[in-house]
């Protein structure tokens, strides 16, 4: 335990360079299993509210650390992975713009059009001539939408070819939101649900079911 609470105190804010996906790097899955794990085992779940917002997610020693949402008093809504109080990797939503990504490496979009409006990495802003994007007169395959259903539902999320890829959040219409990864529409990968009485549970999906 004691290695494995070292590999994730040095590793997981760096981790962004593990594994190349879509449009930004991401934590393969045998980084992801450690840090679900060592959540898991360790951290508690718990509401906080504050003079600058309200999180809803994992702390280990009073310190956020885990999986969560945060819901800042500005309207901004940060979900995804945070490490030692501060969030690493997921969706950012503000008024007009989603952030998809790392602190270091992330997409951005326009939440009018659903179109990219840049690609940040360390070195810096990175043209629409990227690899993964298309030529600038092309329509990019790539987008982010917001998507409600007849049943109630609601999907904020990446989208690929019309279809859900890469990651999002869907809204049940009982309250309950689930965050992480899809591929081809369906979610296919490391996420966490989120309970309307503020229980979570994390690890790897294939569609509907929870499989570690």
């Amino acid at each position: 335990m004691i290695k494995k609470i070292l590999f994730l105190l040095l590793f997981v804010p760096a981790f962004i360079k593990a594994q190349q996906v879509a449009l930004y790097p991401q934590m393969c899955d045998e980084l992801q299993k450690v840090f679900c794990d060592y959540v898991t085992n360790e951290a508690e779940t718990r509401y906080i509210s504050s003079r600058h917002g309200q999180y809803v997610g994992n702390l280990i020693d009073n310190v956020i650390y885990g999986w969560g949402y945060y819901l800042a008093d500005n309207g901004a809504q940060t979900y995804g992975q945070f490490s030692r109080g501060k969030h690493f990797f997921g969706i950012t939503l503000t008024g007009e713009v989603a952030r998809v990504g790392s602190t270091e490496h992330f997409v951005e979009y326009d939440l009018a059009t659903g179109g990219i409006l840049r690609i940040h990495t360390v070195e810096g802003d990175v043209k629409l001539q990227y690899p993964y994007i298309p030529a600038a007169d092309t329509p990019s395959p790539y987008s982010f939408k917001k998507v409600t259903y007849s049943n109630g539902d609601a999907y904020y999320g990446e989208v690929f070819n019309g279809k859900r890829h890469g990651y999002g959040v869907y809204y049940w219409a009982n309250g309950d939101f689930w965050y992480g990864e899809y591929r081809d529409g369906y979610r296919q990968g490391y996420g966490v649900l989120f309970k309307v009485n503020h229980k979570i549970f994390c690890g790897k999906w294939i569609g509907d079911c929870k499989v570690e």
